[in-house]
C-alpha cells in the first residue's frame, strides 16, 4: 500500500469517525433534553403569596408544584387551641418523618408548625390516601355533629376515611392517616409575602 493510499485511508477513517460522533451527539442530545424539567415545571417550583390577603380565621387554598396548599390565618383563639391535647396526637412534635418537619422549625415554633404562629402553611393532602381534609376549626361537636369526636379540639377532618388533624395539622390518634400534614420549605420575603419552595 502506497503512502498516498495510507493517507487517504486515515482521512476516511477520521472523517467517518467524526461523522459518527456528530450523529451520536445528535441522537443523545434530544434524549438528555427530554429528561430536564419543562419550563412550566420550573416556573411552578416556587409560589409567592401574600398572607395578608387571608382574613383572620380564614383558610385559603393555593397551588404549589401542582399540589394544593392550605394557608390559614389563625386567630388568637385558634392559637390557644394548639395546647392542651398533646396526649391525643400521634406525633405532637412533628418528628416522625422528614416531610412533617422543616428546617425552619425551632423549639419555640414547633407546636405551631409555622414560622409565624398566626399563619399556618401546609400541604393540603391527607397523609392517608391524599384526600383534601375539611377545615373544622371550632372545638366540640356543636357545629360538626358526629363527624368529629366529642373531645374535638378543632382542626381538619378528612371525610373519606375519617382522619383528624388539630389546628396545627397534627394527626390525632385513631386516625387512619399515619403522619401530620406535610410541611414544605418556605420563607418570608417581607412582613407578609412568602415564597414557597
Amino acid at each position: 500500500m502506497s503512502e498516498t493510499d495510507q493517507t487517504r485511508r486515515n482521512f476516511l477513517f477520521a472523517a467517518a469517525g467524526g461523522m459518527g460522533g456528530i450523529a451520536a451527539a445528535a441522537t443523545v442530545v434530544p434524549f438528555i433534553g427530554s429528561m430536564l424539567p419543562a419550563a412550566d415545571t420550573l416556573a411552578a417550583a416556587t409560589t409567592e403569596f401574600d398572607v395578608a390577603t387571608v382574613e383572620a380565621g380564614q383558610l385559603v387554598v393555593i397551588q404549589w408544584q401542582g399540589k394544593p396548599v392550605f394557608v390559614v390565618h389563625r386567630t388568637p383563639e385558634l392559637l390557644k387551641q394548639v395546647d392542651g391535647h398533646d396526649a391525643m396526637l400521634k406525633d405532637p412534635n412533628s418528628e416522625a418523618i422528614e416531610a412533617v418537619s422543616a428546617e425552619w422549625i425551632t423549639p419555640e415554633n414547633r407546636k405551631y408548625r409555622a414560622i409565624k404562629p398566626e399563619y399556618l402553611i401546609t400541604v393540603a393532602s391527607c397523609t392517608h390516601l391524599g384526600c383534601i381534609p375539611l377545615f373544622k376549626p371550632s372545638p366540640g361537636r356543636a357545629e360538626w355533629g358526629d363527624s368529629v369526636p366529642e373531645d374535638w379540639p378543632g382542626g381538619w377532618h378528612c371525610p373519606c376515611h375519617g382522619s383528624l388533624y388539630d389546628v396545627s395539622a397534627r394527626v390525632i390518634n385513631g386516625s387512619p392517616a399515619p403522619h401530620n400534614l406535610h410541611l414544605m420549605p418556605y420563607k418570608y420575603l417581607s412582613e407578609t409575602r412568602v415564597v414557597i419552595g
